[in-house]
């Protein structure tokens, strides 16, 4: 399976199962969704992947549907079954970076919050466009990917920053100084992506923050990740050679890592001097 949408909308899937539920009934998506007050597109979500249902989602749909109560046992193992999947980074982008970028644009679409704990790269959502082109270039050769389609998932990556201006959400990112500091691109792109990233601070509905080098930390920072917080919460973490997609208990979990880390940081003006420090020693040359 390429992706997570695809395991539960396999023919037996809890999205697939689910869907013949209420066919089986003779409801309409909106029917169901009117029944139990929620949205028609909660429904879509549901039967075609990117949205697992909650336990009481499960229940009440049973319910509506009139179908046997014992089935709800069965969806719920199917539905503890999915509340991790794992993909490859090499398969999800087997079709091209572009397809990966455009399914996390929906994943930012789709959430009020989105929270970023970044070790090692400046958060795409902030990213200038050099130097997301040196970050998606190096997973062609990293994953050796068939496809080289750097400049559309660049593009796809761009078009994600106009979200920072939509009033409806909220963005939190915290980074390690390190992300300052890794020379991963030229200094001439690095400084520019510095600057960029003095642009961010103190804006409405952002918050940003750097965990420095050299003070005594309570919380380790032991990987980056992403929190997208919509009718439940996401969370993604990403490895060499994969993405690990955790929701409900695991969620909360690195919702809590995620405030004890924001204990360690520095924001504001004292954020803003980490990044002319690492501008200042950026090679002239």
């Amino acid at each position: 399976m390429e992706s997570l949408e695809e395991w539960l909308t396999q023919p037996d899937g809890l999205g697939t199962r689910l869907r013949a539920l209420r066919a089986q009934a003779g409801l309409s998506g909106k029917q169901l969704a009117d029944a139990n007050g929620w949205a028609q597109s909660k429904i879509s979500r549901i039967e075609n992947g990117p949205q697992i249902p909650s336990p009481d989602d499960i229940r009440a749909w049973v319910a509506t549907c009139q179908a046997e109560p014992g089935m709800v046992e069965d969806l719920l193992r199917l539905r503890d079954e999915a509340r991790v999947a794992h993909a490859t980074f090499r398969s999800r982008m087997r079709q091209g970076q572009d397809r990966v970028q455009g399914s996390y644009n929906d994943l930012v679409k789709g959430s009020r919050l989105i929270r970023h704990f970044e070790t090692a790269y400046v958060p795409g959502l902030l990213q200038v466009p050099d130097y997301a082109r040196r970050v998606l270039t190096e997973m062609v050769t990293l994953h050796d990917l068939a496809i080289d389609d750097v400049d559309a998932a660049v593009a796809t990556r761009m078009q994600r920053q106009q979200m920072l201006y939509d009033p409806a959400k909220g963005f939190e990112f915290l980074l390690c100084e390190s992300v300052l500091r890794w020379l991963i691109c030229t200094p001439a792109v690095m400084r520019a992506q510095l600057d960029r990233l003095q642009t961010v601070i103190g804006l409405e509905r952002i918050r940003f923050g750097i965990v420095p080098m050299g003070v005594e930390l309570a919380t380790t920072p032991q990987n980056s990740f992403q929190i997208y917080v919509g009718e439940e919460a996401i969370v993604a973490v990403e490895t060499f050679i994969g993405e690990t997609f955790h929701r409900d208990e695991e969620a909360d979990a690195y919702g809590r890592a995620l405030d004890r880390l924001w204990d360690e940081a520095v924001t504001g003006e004292a954020a803003r001097r980490l990044i002319i420090s690492a501008t200042q020693a950026l090679p002239t040359a």
